[in-house]
């Protein structure tokens, strides 16, 4: 063979290999479902030699499993709500459903295994024909050098494979809290139902001071009372709804307020917890936080007696404005700019100010937000910073539910975190116009200490300041 065929063959060996890549990384995918959930595999070659698990919006899990220049990425793309829900609730059907999955996830992987040397013959032979030299030895040639490599590349993956990589992955994203994250499963999941019958009793024990404490101090008239529970920040904690929904019951309150953060990272997964408010049977009033998301607020809006406020609302002769957090919009948990707070503010009170009725309520999620709102709503209702608080300035009464979660499934690992709510009673005043009169902070410190209430009283003839 001549030094001339040599180069020729070799130029055309090379842009094989070339060709073979190419079309790998640019077409080496699939879709595959495994029962509610839709994935996308992906296979690029390159020097890395991971596997990576990708969840949106959430981040991924990658671990350095194989020593094949060949990253292996494993995308959820959809979760089936309603199939998952299924599945759940069937526990005698969970271990089939896992042997299902192990079954589809080895059919998929001899499945793409054979797309890829697909892709690779293909490409193999693309590279030849880019010689302007091509023969029909020399294509059979370019795409046994594109099936070579991926094959080794395959076989040299496979045999290196180590799954316990991910005993010690790599997290990025929201996902960084994983470590965290497993050890609250392993360490806390069991305390759940125990907490939420010792909250029961604690809320039961509740009623019975909350009683003594209107006979003690009367409200006066009751007539047209009306009582409004005001909630926020509950952080996917499930304790923590248990514990809303039986305080409403207990207290018998005409509505619920929930100032946002009801999700921890607005995945549509986290949705599932809402369903127990489909057993809710008063109205229930929700703005989103900035670590809920458009899932979330579209999954409130599905729910009956729950509705989500944006912009002017009133019930019962009140009227709410609401405003949900701007990051709520999207999917990312980040609060707001400290320096677009004033702007936001502005717009906000721009928008009050032409409203033609009074605003009796304004909700929002944002403490800093909310406390720049004093002098010109009556009540302001707001959460996010987990810090129950009742405070008057200008005239308006701001009140901080604090976090009704206990800052979500961490108040799981610690007593430093109260649950915390804050029931408000509204009574007509001499023109027949509902006025906030009083205010009592309920809060649970831990299962060994109990619960505090405190109740304000207000003047209903105080004025927002000019």
């Amino acid at each position: 063979m001549t030094i001339t065929k040599k180069a020729e063959l070799l130029t055309a060996v090379f842009l094989a290999i070339a060709g073979a890549i190419l079309l790998i990384n640019l077409f080496g995918h699939m879709q595959f479902n495994i029962e509610a959930l839709q994935f996308r595999v992906t296979a690029q070659i390159n020097e890395k030699g991971y596997t990576e698990v990708e969840i949106p919006p959430l981040g991924t899990v990658r671990a350095h499993t194989h020593t094949a220049p060949l990253s292996v990425s494993l995308r959820l793309e959809n979760i089936d709500l309603e199939l998952i829900q299924q599945l759940l609730s069937n526990t005698s059907g969970r271990d089939e459903v896992i042997e299902q999955g192990k079954t589809v996830l080895r059919q998929v992987a001899a499945i793409f295994a054979v797309k890829l040397l697909a892709l690779a013959a293909l490409g193999g032979a693309l590279g030849v024909f880019l010689t302007r030299k091509g023969s029909l030895k020399k294509y059979i040639t370019g795409s046994m050098a594109g099936m070579l490599l991926a094959g080794a590349l395959l076989a040299t993956a496979y045999y290196t494979y180590n799954i316990s990589a991910f005993r010690n992955p790599q997290y990025s994203g929201a996902l960084r809290a994983a470590p965290w994250m497993v050890s609250l499963a392993q360490e806390t999941f069991g305390k759940i139902e125990t907490l939420s019958d010792n909250l029961e009793v604690i809320a039961t024990n509740l009623n019975q001071l909350y009683e003594r404490v209107d006979n003690l101090r009367p409200l006066g008239e009751t007539t047209g009372e009306l009582k409004v529970l005001h909630i926020s920040d509950l952080h996917n904690n499930p304790a923590g709804m248990d514990f809303v929904l039986r305080m409403a019951d207990l207290f018998d309150a005409d509505m619920i307020i929930d100032t946002g953060d009801i999700s921890d990272f607005g995945t549509p997964l986290e949705t599932l917890l809402l369903e127990q408010l489909n057993h809710i049977d008063i109205p229930y009033f929700f703005i989103a936080g900035n670590h809920d998301s458009p899932a979330i607020i579209n999954k409130m809006d599905q729910i009956p007696n729950v509705t989500v406020v944006n912009g002017l609302v009133e019930k019962n002769g009140l009227f709410f404005y609401g405003m949900s957090d701007p990051s709520s919009a999207g999917n990312t948990v980040t609060p707001p700019d400290l320096s677009t707070i004033p702007r936001l503010t502005r717009q906000l009170i721009d928008r009050i100010d032409q409203i033609a009725p009074q605003v009796d309520i304004a909700l929002l999620h944002n403490d800093k937000m909310a406390r720049s709102l004093a002098g010109h709503v009556p009540v302001i209702l707001f959460g996010h910073n987990h810090r129950m608080a009742i405070t008057q300035q200008e005239g308006s009464i701001l009140i901080n539910a604090g976090t009704s979660g206990a800052a979500g499934l961490r108040g799981l690992q610690t007593t430093q975190i109260p649950y915390s709510v804050v029931l408000l009673h509204f009574l007509p005043d001499e023109r027949g116009q509902k006025r906030l009169v009083a205010a009592d902070a309920i809060s649970v410190s831990n299962q060994e200490q109990g619960f505090t209430l405190n109740r304000k009283r207000f003047d209903v003839r105080e004025k927002l300041a000019p």
